[in-house]
């Protein structure tokens, strides 16, 4: 099942990566969980490089392939905060 965050930013990627720090920051404002709040704040650093790999793929990735990934990038946001916690 993939992430809210991830279904909300799979059709957006291809936009400016200020615009997808932006939704990433409205997510973060809006949880009260301290440690969701780093996740997604360690999620909004990563989301440049997974840009960078869907671009450079020779063809375009589904929707469904993005949410996925981004999906997994959360999860390894959420274990990265947890970390640093």
């Amino acid at each position: 099942m993939t992430h809210p965050l991830a279904h909300r930013l799979a059709t957006l990627m291809d936009r400016d990566l200020e615009e997808l720090h932006a939704i990433v920051a409205q997510w973060v404002v809006e949880t009260n969980d301290e440690l969701e709040r780093a996740r997604y704040r360690v999620f909004g650093s990563e989301l440049g490089a997974v840009q960078r790999r869907i671009s450079a793929r020779s063809s375009p990735p589904s929707r469904e392939e993005i949410e996925i990934a981004l999906t997994a990038v959360l999860a390894l946001s959420g274990r990265r905060a947890r970390g640093r916690a």
